[in-house]
C-alpha cells in the first residue's frame, strides 16, 4: 500500500509540475518580450535557426518597373522581421564584375558619409555563374549568416538583401538557364527572410550581337526575370550607357573593354547607393577611389541618382 501511495504522489507531482510550466509559458507568451515568436528553421545540418515571425514591422512597398517595352507589373516587398535602422546588411553574389576594384568595400566607404551605413560583403569569382553559386556550400553559408537583433534578444536577424549578379553571357545565349539560377537562390535568400536583388551588367562585344543588341537583350532578361520572381532590378548597364553617351571621355572600362576600372566600380557603387536607401548618391565621399578627380566624382553620382528617378524599382528599406 504505501508502495502504491508513493507511486500515485509521483504522479500527482508531475500532472502537478507540467500543469505549472504550462501556465508559465502561457503568461510569458503573453509579454512583450515574446511579440515576436520565434520560428526555428533547419537548413542543412545547421539546425535551430531562430528567426522571428508575426505580423510585419516593416510595411509593405510597391514598386513599378519603368521599362516601356515590359508591362508595367507592380512589385511587392516586405518582411516580417524587425531592423536595425543604423545598418543595411547586404551579400553581393556575382563575379569579377562585381568583385573589381573591391566593390563592396567602396560602397561602404561611400555610406560613412551619408544618411545610413551599409556594411555590405562579397562572394565572387572569376568567372562565376549564379549556377556556380547554386552549388557552392560557401555562398549558401554566407546567405545564412545571421546576427542577433539589437532590439530584441531573441530575434536573429539575416541579410537585409542578397544581390545576384549573372555571368555576362547568360543573358544574351541561355536565358532559361539564368531563369533557373536565380529562381534557385531566391528561393535560399526568400526562405532565409532576405531580400533578394538582380545586378544588371552593361554591354560588351560579341561575335554575333552588336554592343547595341547585347545591352538590349541584357536589360529585357533582367527585368523579364525580376518581372516575373518579383525582384527589383538595379540597372548598373543603363547608368553605363547614360554615363558614355554624356561623356565619353570619362572611361568605365579596363583594357580588355568589359570589367570595371575604378570609375566603372565607382558607378555601381553610386547605384547601389542610392537603390538600397533611396537616398542621393550626390555629395558622397570618393569610397576611397582618390585617383578619380572630384568632377568625375560629381558627374559619376549625379548618373546614378538620375537612373534612379528613372527607373524607381529599388527597396525602400527607410522611413
Amino acid at each position: 500500500m504505501m508502495k502504491k501511495g508513493k507511486i500515485a504522489a509521483k504522479m500527482l507531482t508531475i500532472v502537478f509540475v507540467c500543469l505549472l510550466g504550462a501556465i508559465v509559458v502561457e503568461a510569458f507568451a503573453s509579454t512583450p518580450l515574446f511579440l515576436n515568436r520565434i520560428n526555428l528553421r533547419t537548413w542543412g545540418r545547421r539546425s535551430n535557426i531562430p528567426l522571428a515571425v508575426g505580423n510585419p514591422i516593416t510595411g509593405v512597398f510597391q514598386f513599378g518597373h519603368t521599362n516601356a517595352l515590359a508591362p508595367q507589373v507592380p512589385i511587392y516587398l516586405s518582411t516580417n522581421r524587425s531592423r536595425n535602422p543604423e545598418v543595411l546588411r547586404v551579400l553581393f553574389v556575382g563575379n569579377g564584375l562585381t568583385g573589381a576594384n573591391d566593390m563592396v568595400g567602396v560602397l561602404n566607404t561611400m555610406a560613412v558619409s551619408g544618411k545610413f551605413r551599409i556594411e555590405a560583403e562579397a562572394r565572387a569569382h572569376e568567372g562565376y555563374t549564379l549556377q556556380s553559386h547554386v552549388g557552392d556550400l560557401r555562398t549558401y553559408m554566407a546567405i545564412t549568416n545571421v546576427i542577433t537583433d539589437p532590439n530584441n534578444f531573441t530575434n536573429a536577424l539575416p541579410l537585409d538583401a542578397v544581390v545576384m549578379q549573372e555571368h555576362s553571357v547568360l543573358p544574351i545565349y541561355n536565358y532559361p538557364l539564368m531563369t533557373n539560377n536565380i529562381r534557385l537562390l531566391t528561393q535560399a535568400i526568400t526562405n532565409q527572410g532576405s531580400l533578394p536583388m538582380l545586378f544588371q551588367t552593361w554591354k560588351r562585344s560579341d561575335p554575333i550581337f552588336s554592343p547595341t543588341d547585347v545591352l538590349f537583350r541584357t536589360d529585357s532578361a533582367y527585368m523579364s526575370v525580376g518581372q516575373q520572381q518579383n525582384i527589383p532590378v538595379v540597372p548598373c548597364g543603363m547608368a553605363w550607357e547614360l554615363s558614355e553617351w554624356r561623356r565619353p571621355d570619362i572611361i568605365l572600362r579596363q583594357s580588355d573593354g568589359f570589367t570595371p576600372n575604378i570609375r566603372g566600380t565607382y558607378l555601381n557603387a553610386c547605384m547601389f547607393y542610392a537603390y538600397l536607401t533611396w537616398q542621393s548618391p550626390v555629395g558622397l565621399n570618393n569610397g576611397g577611389l582618390h585617383a578619380i578627380p572630384s568632377n568625375e566624382i560629381a558627374f559619376l553620382q549625379n548618373i546614378a541618382w538620375e537612373i534612379f528617378l528613372w527607373r524607381k524599382d529599388g527597396l525602400k528599406f527607410w522611413q
